[in-house]
């Protein structure tokens, strides 16, 4: 049980290749498993995105000095656009990895909860009914993940979550996280979830620490009442190519006009609602390169 009512890149070179890579249609097929096809044009810019408008948030924190990155800088940051809130109560900084600016988050030991881990906030993207988000996370070693925990996503709002469900259709939640024995996975609120906390899909891989992952969502609303909403999900690891780990078109976000994609949350936390999902060490997660677009990126098919 988890509550969520509470408001959360790489290269400094990001910005200009948003201004001038062409868009490059990607044709790779897609094999059973969910895999780009070796034989098939793969590019490992993950950063490769389509452009002519379609991005509508981007930052990489290159312009952010290395230091604390208070709840007031984050709302400050021009990068973000509109910040509805954001509370990391001192757990959030700027840090240089190898000359890259990331966003560093702190775990503290005995702890769960985003009011005492991690942090939340929240920022305003407008009203769309596709969407994509990516974003570059990284588990440093050490990282305490006992049971389940969330990271960042999308949704309608911010109310569908702690066993706050839309049963009527009034709108979703999709998230990152990791689930039991480290398991990559989305956690989603929407009006046909089987658990009143929520519906756990797997990614089909254990995040490691390390490793910095890069994944994408893409979101796209269903029409009228029927379950034709979208949910894609790519991953990829350490540059790699990325390859599809979910592909479904039978969800309903919402009715009546509802379920169209509002917030993006930058919410990472272990819970969970009591404290046997408390990090058993203080540990340490960053992110990078956050990037939202209204329709996919260049490098996938």
């Amino acid at each position: 049980m988890e509550t969520f009512f509470v408001h959360a890149n790489h290269h400094s070179e990001t910005a200009l290749k948003l201004a001038t890579l062409c868009f490059v249609c990607m044709t790779a097929a897609i094999d059973q498993g969910g895999e780009l096809r070796a034989d098939q044009p793969q590019t490992n810019e993950s950063k490769s995105v389509s452009v002519g408008g379609a991005i509508i948030l981007s930052n990489d924190f290159s312009d952010e000095s290395i230091g604390p990155y208070t709840d007031v800088t984050f709302k400050a940051d021009r990068d973000w656009g509109k910040v509805l809130w954001a509370n990391y109560h001192g757990r959030a900084e700027i840090i240089d990895h190898h000359g890259d600016h990331q966003l560093r988050l702190k775990f503290p030991k005995g702890k769960f909860g985003h009011q005492h881990t991690g942090g939340n906030a929240a920022v305003s993207i407008g009203t769309h009914d596709e969407i994509c988000q990516r974003v570059t996370i990284r588990f440093e070693p050490g990282f305490s993940f006992v049971k389940t925990g969330k990271i960042v996503g999308l949704g309608s709002g911010a109310h569908w979550s702690g066993g706050n469900v839309p049963r009527e259709g009034q709108g979703y939640t999709s998230r990152f996280i990791w689930d039991r024995e480290q398991e990559a996975a989305m956690y989603l609120y929407h009006m046909d979830q089987r658990s009143k906390y929520g519906d756990v899909v797997k990614l089909g891989f254990k995040f490691q620490t390390g490793v910095d992952y890069t994944l994408t969502q893409r979101v796209k609303t269903n029409t009228g009442s029927d379950p034709n909403g979208i949910l894609q999900v790519w991953a990829s690891e350490n540059g790699e190519p990325p390859r599809l780990v979910v592909d479904r078109s039978d969800l309903r976000f919402g009715t009546k006009g509802r379920g169209k994609t509002e917030s993006m949350f930058v919410a990472p936390f272990h819970g969970g609602g009591d404290s046997s999902f408390a990090a058993a060490e203080t540990s340490y997660l960053t992110l990078d390169d956050f990037i939202i677009s209204t329709v996919k990126f260049s490098d996938l098919p």
